[in-house]
């Protein structure tokens, strides 16, 4: 690689990762051997927390071997929970309530409902049997999201959410990275009704193009990968994890938020890829001035 465009390489990532240090979002994780770990509080789910209880969800770029990985730690299963229909009263329509798919907003508009409506958002479908519109399991580019909330006897956006588990058990929704009424979500903090849908919080896709596969790991290759389930102060029952191609994925800061069909317990995480080379004159800067920087602060603001 020739000089020229090293020096490009580099001002790029270090106007990304500088970027991302201005930021001053008050988030609830840690980073430890290159995973971004987001927690999610233990009591804030509703629908029973030995089902729906999500503690969190970690994130690597792993730069060595182009791959993002991602962990999730919840009591509900990959492949949802069987409640049969009707649930408590409530319509599931096909007698299983499961996860959302992951979404990843790298616009910068600091607008979920921007990024949706302009099908901005980087798509992931890793339940299989979940009710996506993705035709199977992968990454998918342009992604609009929709809501199946009604369809799965679900809490309709995040205020409904938060009043229901605040009336019921006096406790405020936790979303890891952000807080539930963030301005990021937009209308879906706002009050709504079972009729108007437009505020429904979209959490399937809907639409867009497949770009990659992904690949389901375990507990071994996790771990391989430095994942550490001892980061989340609660762990659930079950640990769901895959990875797929970095180069999927555009460079730069993202919010992330992960549904369940239900959402019966949200989460946000807010992290960033960047530049994989050249790896050694990267490692070095990056290392030790602004990615380390941002690292610091979170791990700060996290306390």
């Amino acid at each position: 690689m020739n000089i020229f465009k090293t020096a490009i390489l580099f001002s790029a990532a270090a106007t990304i990762l500088l970027g991302i240090t201005t930021e001053q979002t008050a988030v609830a994780g840690t980073l430890k051997l290159d995973w971004n770990y987001t927690i999610d509080p233990s009591n804030d789910s509703l629908g029973g927390p030995e089902k729906f209880e999500l503690h969190g969800m970690a994130l690597k770029d792993d730069w060595a071997a182009n791959t993002i990985w991602v962990a999730i730690t919840a009591n509900m299963p990959l492949t949802g929970i069987d409640t049969g229909n009707p649930y408590e009263g409530m319509t599931v329509s096909n007698g299983n309530i499961g996860w959302g798919d992951l979404f990843f907003d790298f616009s910068g508009n600091n607008s979920y409902q921007n990024a949706n409506d302009s099908g901005s958002l980087f798509g992931i479908r890793f339940a299989p049997n979940n009710d996506s519109k993705a035709p199977e399991t992968g990454v998918y580019s342009g992604v609009k999201a929709t809501s199946v909330v009604t369809e799965n006897a679900g809490w309709w956006n995040l205020h409904n959410q938060n009043s229901g588990l605040n009336r019921r058990t006096g406790v405020e929704s936790g979303m890891g990275d952000l807080a539930w009424n963030d301005p990021y979500y937009g209308i879906y903090t706002t009050p709504t009704t079972f009729e108007n849908s437009a505020n429904h919080i979209p959490n399937i896709i809907a639409s867009g193009n497949k770009i990659g596969d992904i690949t389901m790991v375990g507990d071994a290759e996790l771990a391989a990968a430095g994942f550490a389930l001892g980061e989340f102060p609660a762990r659930g029952k079950h640990t769901i994890g895959f990875k797929f191609d970095k180069s999927l994925l555009p460079i730069g800061r993202y919010t992330a938020t992960l549904l369940q069909e239900c959402n019966n317990d949200p989460l946000a995480a807010i992290g960033a890829t960047a530049v994989p080379e050249p790896s050694s004159i990267l490692a070095t800067m990056l290392g030790f001035g602004a990615f380390g920087v941002w690292r610091k602060r979170k791990q700060k603001l996290a306390t």
